[in-house]
């Protein structure tokens, strides 16, 4: 890694600077806790991708490293990991805007679902649309998150349920992955909503099984994760039961959509099954947060769904108390289009009153635990050089100053993916 100084010091590829917060993320520990690392006027150095050194930037001065490559200064700045984001839905056709009206009215996410809008008409959409319009359509979204500090995203498929629409989902977050400087987690979602063309849910999910699951396992696109809606009257608990169990023996990893709008023992599922993460639980029960703490199921809470579905926060704090590691998700798809992970950060301080720092450890420590990667989330060394200078003067700004644009900088790996110039 890197090259070295004539007497044999180590030479870095970047050196950043003069951070006045650094916010490293870096506490390890198995327990729910609020540990940031903050170092005051931090530094860093990165070699080959990996950040090779932490401190302060007077420590640094008195190292013998010798002259890094590239000096980033992030004078008067905060600093923090790359945002990750273990929950999107953006990757789709079509929008639904005018569903954001009819809730004006009254109507409700089920009430919608049920005339044939929500998943059922984006199915219909997305059905409609060829791969290629489908990546170009969502690289957008995927732009708008990097250009807020996300470097690195799970993209859920889900919007086809039937086999060769959801291989062209794949093929699209294929397509994703290619184009795009941002890290894409891909993620099977075969129980999202039982299509038309389906008498009942049984059916489908028989269909999802024997056909789908064996072809996406092996798809030029492999999904690293399998998902499904379990909640009353969508999908039951017996009906995702026995679709992750045959996704965990395709050689997938499970995630969960779990009890939003009801108690549907999904979280209990989870615990069960080993998922990596149960993801919404707005009507989750205490039992099942428990069992999910004790097996070290991640519970990834997503407010902005709260807020455009007019239903329930989650119980953060409980969660947070029953021993779970809570990780927050934009949901970013077409009923929640939310694109700003610390807009997220301020509806789960305001709506669910989390600390500033367990937001901020939302979509960095616990966002990573909830896909699987231990290199992501943290600035330490052998970390992933992924980390984000933001024009703010510390990490409790994120939740409370949103609205404006204040990502300055973004790096993945060491390489700056994003830059805004100063007016």
């Amino acid at each position: 890694m890197g090259g070295r100084t004539p007497c044999g010091d180590p030479v870095a590829d970047l050196a950043l600077v003069n951070a006045l917060e650094l916010v490293t993320c870096g506490g390890q520990g198995e327990t729910a806790d609020e540990e940031l690392g903050v170092i005051e006027d931090g530094a860093l150095l990165v070699e080959g991708g990996r950040v090779s050194w932490v401190g302060s930037t007077k420590e640094l001065k008195g190292k013998s490293f010798g002259r890094a490559k590239r000096t980033v200064d992030a004078r008067g700045c905060l600093v923090t990991p790359g945002f990750v984001d273990p929950h999107t839905h953006l990757a789709f056709a079509g929008s639904r805007e005018d569903e954001l009206e009819r809730k004006t009215t009254g109507e409700t996410y089920r009430s919608i679902l049920d005339s044939g809008g929500g998943i059922l008409r984006t199915i219909q959409e997305t059905r409609a649309a060829s791969a290629a319009t489908i990546a170009e359509e969502s690289g957008g979204r995927v732009a708008q998150l990097l250009g807020n500090g996300v470097t690195t995203v799970e993209v859920k498929s889900g919007y086809g349920q039937r086999l060769a629409d959801e291989l062209k989902m794949l093929e699209a977050v294929g397509r994703l992955k290619k184009a795009s400087d941002v890290e894409i987690i891909p993620t099977f979602m075969g129980l999202h909503a039982k299509p038309p063309e389906f008498r009942t849910t049984r059916e489908y999910v028989d269909y999802a099984v024997r056909q789908m699951l064996p072809a996406v396992s092996v798809a030029r696109t492999r999904p690293l994760f399998s998902d499904c809606f379990c909640e009353t009257g969508i999908f039951s608990r017996e009906e995702c039961s026995k679709y992750l169990k045959a996704s965990g023996a395709s050689g997938l990893l499970l995630k969960m959509h779990a009890d939003e709008f009801a108690e549907s023992g999904g979280a209990s599922l989870a615990a069960e099954l080993g998922c990596v993460s149960a993801d919404h639980l707005g009507r989750a029960g205490s039992e099942g947060i428990g069992e999910m703490a004790r097996r070290g199921v991640a519970a990834v809470l997503l407010p902005g769904t709260s807020l455009y579905s007019s239903i329930p926060y989650a119980d953060a704090r409980g969660i947070i108390e029953a021993g779970c590691h809570v990780a927050l998700g934009t949901d970013l798809s077409p009923n929640s289009w939310i694109e700003s992970p610390q807009m997220v950060m301020s509806l789960a301080c305001n709506g669910m009153k989390m600390t500033p720092a367990q937001a901020l450890l939302g979509f960095t420590r616990n966002g990573a635990r909830a896909v699987a990667r231990k290199d992501l989330g943290f600035l330490g060394v052998g970390s992933s050089a992924d980390f984000v200078v933001h024009s703010l003067p510390g990490y409790r700004y994120l939740p409370y100053r949103v609205g404006g644009r204040y990502v300055q900088r973004v790096f993945k790996r060491g390489k700056e993916v994003h830059s805004v110039q100063e007016d």
